[in-house]
């Protein structure tokens, strides 16, 4: 799981995440609910059925492994 830090940085830079379940993406926005400390991670993450198509979907914190290699 990636720190709310890594996740800013990955956005900032545009660098492709890793999810828990094995795809990728790019993360568009970050939402954090104050004081529950929720985060919400929104990607943007490429259609396996079509290349041109994409979904933008909301993970949390947690569905976010790291950097893809």
């Amino acid at each position: 799981m990636a720190s709310l830090r890594h996740i800013h940085q990955f956005m900032n830079e545009r660098k492709l995440v890793r999810l828990a379940d094995g795809r990728t993406g790019k993360i568009i926005r970050v939402d954090t609910l104050f004081p529950e400390n929720d985060t919400q991670v929104t990607i943007w993450t490429p259609d396996s059925t079509s290349p041109e198509l994409a979904k933008i979907e909301r993970f949390e914190l947690k569905d976010v492994v790291g950097a893809a290699s």
